[in-house]
């Protein structure tokens, strides 16, 4: 039998560098996200009013009130933002997305060496990539990563991780996937009975494990929000799944989903070269791997983070390298980087980047100018994509419908759509909510409509949006 390789350290220190060259210049590089303002004018309401839960201030054709269910992101990016701009919340998108690289890489260590490592974390920071904009969902990539950690201790000695419970209260507070990483402990648990069977710990581990999860689920119920918050993600989930694209199924065709597809497949062919006995909840998180990715656009974050360990481990066996032991002097250095990398993202954060890298909605000097003049509370049509600047720019105003679509009912938010494309009734929509302005794309249907039908005139434009007004408004 020959001996095992052993991996060049300048490779591994090389390619590890990479995978956080590649997350910092992620964090920093400029991004088209509507959600950022509308996530900016909730956090700056929360720290304004203490309030989480009431009447929506904007949401006047909303049928229940609305709940800030991301109230803790939103908070602290609201906060960051009034202390230093656009350039603080670029910042806490960048530390973020390091935070959730070094929690990959760690969780891939486990399973193999440093060059199988860098290789998986990075490609589950590619197959991310498309999701790490800075909005709430950044937090549960990072604690997704952080509860792969626990169960990844668990699967070794069977002991439940009891300080799992404390993450899920603060993970509740911050993003409304925490029920994935919940659902990943279960998936892992159910693994684990054939190796409690023949360890004799059966009812042991099924008692720990159904009182860790059932503690987990009770903790969400006992955050600010209290119980209510259980229910909200299929609230939001009922009411986006048929509007915005990230609720539907992933698209074959998106080149980040094929990334961790294509993880998933090189995991599979891996343990297919190097056949061996692999224990249960392996399998069952590549299972899990699948169903992630491919349920939903916006849980392929965390489909490549479950495969990544995965595929270390496979790649580690057909390298047939020498493992290398995690020493305290590669911990310190990627702490070291990781630290170095922020302190590099806060220099370019405080310049000109910081302002410049929100790159939508663009060029809207002229269209905020006019709204100026808008008397409060006039309604807007507004295209939904642009909701949410308008309700960060000018909250003295009304949206018809925006981007927090749990706050309206299905079938508004079914007419407002209707009636953005100029369907049937469009008419009697735009006349029921009164709408006085537009902010419409410049080829949209309604636009059109309105200023060939009814007489809307434009007064102000940028390069892919046309302010409309009503005859007689602000004449």
């Amino acid at each position: 039998m020959s001996s095992p390789r052993h991996t060049p350290a300048f490779l591994a220190t090389t390619a590890t560098g990479l995978v956080f060259a590649v997350a910092l210049l992620r964090g920093l590089a400029p991004f088209f996200e509507p959600d950022v303002w509308w996530h900016l004018r909730v956090g700056e309401h929360i720290l304004d009013s203490h309030e989480l839960y009431g009447p929506d201030p904007w949401a006047r054709f909303a049928d229940k009130p609305y709940m800030a269910t991301q109230w803790l992101t939103e908070a602290v990016a609201a906060q960051v933002y009034r202390w230093t701009g656009l350039g603080g919340v670029l910042w806490l998108r960048t530390v973020a997305i390091l935070a959730m690289a070094l929690l990959v890489y760690a969780a891939c260590r486990r399973l193999g060496g440093r060059l199988p490592a860098a290789l998986a974390s990075g490609a589950a920071v590619l197959g991310a990539s498309a999701s790490l904009n800075p909005r709430p969902q950044l937090v549960s990539f990072v604690l997704f990563a952080l509860v792969l950690h626990a169960w990844l201790s668990t699967v070794q000695d069977l002991r439940p991780r009891w300080w799992l419970v404390p993450v899920f209260w603060l993970w509740a507070c911050c993003h409304g996937l925490w029920m994935f990483g919940i659902l990943l402990g279960v998936v892992t648990s159910l693994a684990l009975v054939p190796r409690a069977v023949r360890m004799g710990t059966l009812r042991t581990h099924l008692t720990r494990s159904a009182a860790l999860h059932a503690a987990s689920v009770a903790v969400v119920a006992l955050t600010p929000l209290g119980p209510r918050l259980l229910l909200a993600p299929f609230t939001v989930a009922g009411n986006a799944a048929g509007v915005a694209e990230e609720w539907a199924p992933t698209p074959v065709s998106n080149a980040f989903a094929i990334t961790t597809v294509g993880a998933i497949v090189a995991t599979a062919v891996c343990w297919l070269l190097r056949p061996s006995r692999r224990p249960m909840w392996q399998y069952a998180w590549l299972g899990l791997a699948v169903v992630l990715t491919l349920s939903m656009w916006r849980l392929v974050p965390l489909g490549a983070i479950l495969t990544a360990p995965l595929l270390c481990s496979g790649l580690q066996g057909v390298l047939t390298g020498d493992r290398e032991g995690v020493t305290r002097r590669e911990r310190r250095g990627l702490v070291a980087g990781v630290v170095a990398a922020a302190l590099v993202a806060a220099l370019a954060c405080v310049g000109p980047h910081g302002r410049t890298a929100f790159g939508y909605p663009e060029g809207m000097r002229a269209i905020d100018t006019a709204l100026d003049h808008a008397a409060p509370h006039s309604v807007v049509m507004a295209d939904f994509g642009v909701s949410g600047w308008l309700l960060y720019a000018h909250p003295e105003l009304t949206p018809a419908a925006d981007l927090r679509m749990e706050a309206y009912s299905p079938a508004y938010l079914a007419r407002y759509l209707d009636a953005g494309n100029a369907k049937p009734g469009w008419q009697a929509f735009v006349d029921g909510v009164g709408a006085r302005y537009a902010l419409v794309e410049r080829t949209s249907a309604i636009g059109d409509a309105l200023a060939h039908e009814r007489g809307w005139r434009t007064v102000a434009t940028s390069a892919q949006f046309v302010l409309m007004a009503a005859p007689g408004v602000g004449e």
